[in-house]
């Protein structure tokens, strides 16, 4: 071990050490909480140097004989054996943490390029299917089939398991069903779209930075509340729209109007096609520069309002500008990457 690394470890033994010290003298404030968190989150070391810390702390204080002729300090907090003996057995369990109650589960990550749709079969029968730009990570256990949305957007059609639910994590959401088919997009702008297509799924708030490390870290669930008040139940036909709170407010689940053949049309991007129903020249080019690097610019806001329906490869964006110039009576004209209509 080199001596940077001696100094990293004794850093974090130090770290902990504090932190135990801070937790044995008052209930931590909720700042301090916050902090805790992430400084357990930051290092998998973390946790178990606290556990080691509390430990010491607990065997210490046990081992001390105070005498009649000791003075009595000026702020002794009273520990009873009950609460000793209950602190210990806290402890433990969090040292059984750090070692791995159990191991955790294998991870698969599977991504898409810029235009590319990929369909994927997973191990337990369900399908998988990825839009442009998108990465997920599977992480199956014998109790939980958990998956990752860590960018764009993904299809999942769930095969039934009831005893074993199917669960997708993204930064703001967890969703969680025993079957069915749904759809997960996250947004620029820190939102995520959910639709269903068939059977339930229950929508709520991510788990925390800790809870999300102890699950990584054990392969425990330690999140998952499915059915509980707190989630929000998205049926077939319905999208909802999910976006941070804000401070103190949490997660925010919206059910957003869905018209008729609405879900069917915003998914065909699954057999590499867009559809449009009377949207605006500009929301449609909005739509195919998620599958390119190439532009459409339109020059006029006339021209961005005007409207389209249709059917359209949606790696073809050259092939739509013309078709919107022969339609619209616009000047079709490229310039690099931008492709450029005019009136």
């Amino acid at each position: 071990m080199s001596v940077s690394a001696r100094q990293t470890a004794a850093a974090v033994d130090m770290a902990a050490a504090a932190w135990a010290a801070r937790m044995d003298a008052r209930a931590l404030t909720a700042d301090q909480r916050e902090q805790l968190d992430a400084w357990l989150v930051a290092d998998p070391r973390h946790l178990g140097a606290l556990a080691r810390a509390r430990a010491l702390l607990l065997s210490q204080r046990d081992a001390a004989t105070p005498t009649a002729d000791d003075p009595p300090p000026e702020r002794a907090p009273l520990y009873s054996r009950r609460r000793l003996l209950a602190a210990a057995a806290g402890v433990a369990g969090l040292a059984v943490l750090g070692a791995g109650m159990r191991q955790p589960a294998a991870r698969q990550a599977y991504s898409s390029a810029l235009g590319e749709v990929r369909h994927i079969p997973l191990e337990d029968g369900s399908t998988l299917t990825l839009n442009t730009d998108s990465a997920v990570t599977v992480a199956y256990s014998a109790g939980r089939r958990l998956l990752y949305l860590e960018r764009g957007e993904a299809f999942f059609d769930v095969a039934a398991g009831p005893d074993r639910p199917f669960v997708i994590r993204s930064p703001l959401a967890q969703l969680a069903t025993g079957g069915g088919a749904c759809c997960a997009r996250l947004g620029g702008d820190g939102a995520m779209t959910v639709a269903v297509l068939s059977g339930k799924v229950a929508v709520e708030g991510a788990p925390s930075a800790l809870a999300e490390t102890l699950d990584r870290v054990t392969g425990r669930d330690w999140t998952l509340r499915t059915g509980t008040h707190d989630a929000v139940l998205v049926t077939g036909g319905q999208e909802v729209s999910v976006r941070p709170g804000g401070a103190g407010h949490g997660t925010l689940v919206s059910f957003e109007p869905v018209a008729p053949g609405a879900l069917d049309r915003a998914l065909m991007w699954r057999q590499g096609r867009l559809a449009f129903a009377d949207e605006t020249l500009a929301q449609a080019a909005a739509q195919f520069a998620r599958y390119t690097h190439r532009r459409i610019v339109l020059a006029s806001d006339g021209l961005a309002r005007r409207r389209i329906s249709g059917l359209f490869d949606a790696t073809d964006m050259a092939g739509f500008a013309r078709a919107v110039a022969v339609g619209f009576s616009a000047k079709y004209r490229e310039d690099g990457d931008s492709i450029i209509l005019s009136d």
